[in-house]
């Protein structure tokens, strides 16, 4: 950064070209040059509390289950337990949420995208990985059944 007599600091940022070219769309459409337009967009959201791959510009990950199978494998590989795959997740901007007898894949403001099976993770195969059922999860006679089966190992 360095001072402009101005009364401004400049600041160079790259941006991907998916976003320049949106951050220009958006520019335009508002009348304003690019300069202009994203210093109003952080001057008005930088005192807002962040929320995980939030922004002006809404998130744009994947939403369908076979992009979000790949876009999600390393979190259902690595969590620990329920508790970890969950910040995991939402940190990427999604969350489990129980639905039935299994659960279902929404996006952190709750928009359902799928179930989990769909994207490979049954929620039986979740619950004998963890040890646990899902926390809140009101099918309790899933638990006495899938924990309590002795698996074979090959």
């Amino acid at each position: 950064m360095s001072a402009d007599s101005g009364g401004m600091e400049w600041i160079h940022i790259k941006f991907d070209d998916d976003l320049g070219m949106r951050l220009r769309d958006a520019a335009e459409q508002n009348g304003q040059p690019l300069g202009a337009f994203v210093r109003g967009v952080l001057s008005e959201n930088v005192d807002r509390p962040a929320a995980p791959l939030q922004g002006s510009f809404g998130y744009k990950g994947p939403k369908q289950p076979h992009a979000l199978k790949a876009y999600l494998a390393h979190e259902f590989a690595y969590a620990s337990g329920w508790v970890d795959l969950q910040d995991m997740l939402r940190a990427k901007g999604y969350a489990l949420a129980a639905c039935g007898g299994g659960l279902i894949l929404q996006t952190t403001e709750g928009a359902r995208l799928c179930t989990a099976s769909e994207i490979g993770q049954p929620y039986a195969q979740l619950m004998k990985r963890f040890g646990a059922p899902f926390p809140g999860h009101p099918h309790t006679h899933l638990e006495t059944h899938y924990l309590s089966q002795n698996v074979l190992p090959l």
